[in-house]
């Protein structure tokens, strides 16, 4: 580890112990999901020693669990535990950026405006994942493959199976705009072929499937996400402005739009693909907040703060995420 981290290693711990409290303990309200994994967490503390992990949670998450249980923690602590280290991640991924104080400004405005409440407080299992794709994509600087990133993106479907969507994001290398269009039209034709199929499948060897049926059909294009893609336009109108790791992000929003648009008749299978992608929003508007190019910084600049307020009104005032 470099001086850089070791330097800005206390702000990352102040940030995970206060966020994982704040989670772990619903501080600001509780979210609808809270009393369902507290309950799963009292299972496992009961059943040490005898416990299945073919549980319909994904065996990563559970594993996880298991071992957090056989340390002594309450189901509270627990929850404190597993956010600490997903909220540890991503701040020690600051750590690694020139102008640290601008990215940790935008980082934590934007992480705590839009996607704290729905993550790390709401679906653990998916803040997991995200976490593990932000600790990677963050950092590449180039199109190589590495072993190492490689496990931590497998590791990634452990906790959350639709995070496998990040293993054809990574090995798409060498990305333009016009690979970036291609790919995502082929993912968009694709799983508008196959979906039913897929959908009725998978639930007999998948238990975390189950429930995909049951909901209804996705809203077209919410407002909110219209703004995500009216700014994915303008990465890619920026293309050449991009880093490496930027343009990771076109091609995953990219992804993500094709999965939603191709999967309007399962909300939930869309949001879940929509609201994984959205890890390449923040990864962008914080790579783009000490961009050498002033006009992908100020846009970047407008975006983050004008949809931090929006995100905030739609979780805590249009239709509340905590109760």
């Amino acid at each position: 580890m470099s001086a850089r981290p070791i330097r800005y290693l206390p702000i990352s711990l102040a940030f995970a112990v206060a966020l994982a409290l704040v989670a772990g303990y619903q501080v600001v309200g509780v979210s609808r999901d809270y009393t369902n994994y507290l309950d799963f967490f009292s299972n496992v503390i009961a059943s040490i020693g005898d416990f299945d992990l073919a549980y319909r949670f994904e065996p990563g998450f559970s594993l996880s669990v298991y071992l957090l249980a056989l340390a002594g923690l309450s189901p509270q602590l627990i929850y404190c535990s597993i956010v600490f280290v997903i909220v540890l991640m991503k701040y020690l991924s600051l750590s690694e950026r020139e102008n640290y104080w601008v990215a940790l400004l935008i980082f934590s405005f934007y992480f705590l405006a839009r996607y704290f409440v729905l993550f790390e407080m709401t679906v653990l299992r998916a803040a997991c994942a995200f976490a593990f794709a932000f600790f990677v994509f963050f950092r590449k600087s180039d199109y190589k493959i590495r072993a190492t990133e490689v496990l931590v993106l497998l590791l990634a479907i452990t906790f959350h199976y639709s995070a496998a969507i990040f293993l054809l994001i990574y090995f798409a290398g060498n990305l333009s705009r016009r690979r970036v269009l291609f790919i995502s039209c082929s993912v968009f034709l694709i799983v508008l072929s196959f979906k039913s199929t897929v959908v009725s499948i998978l639930p007999q060897y998948l238990n975390v499937f189950g429930t995909y049926e049951e909901f209804g059909p996705a809203t077209l294009l919410p407002v909110p996400y219209l703004i995500d893609l009216i700014y994915l336009g303008f990465i890619i109108l920026y293309w050449n402005k991009n880093d490496v790791a930027m343009k990771y992000c076109a091609l995953g929003l990219s992804i993500g739009a094709a999965l939603h648009f191709s999967l309007l008749d399962y909300s939930l299978l869309a949001g879940r693909f929509r609201e994984l992608t959205s890890v390449f929003v923040l990864i962008y508007v914080v790579k783009a907040s000490t961009s050498g190019s002033t006009k992908v910084r100020y846009f970047s600049w407008l975006y983050v703060f004008s949809t931090g307020i929006l995100n905030m009104y739609a979780t805590f005032v249009h239709d509340p995420l905590l109760s």
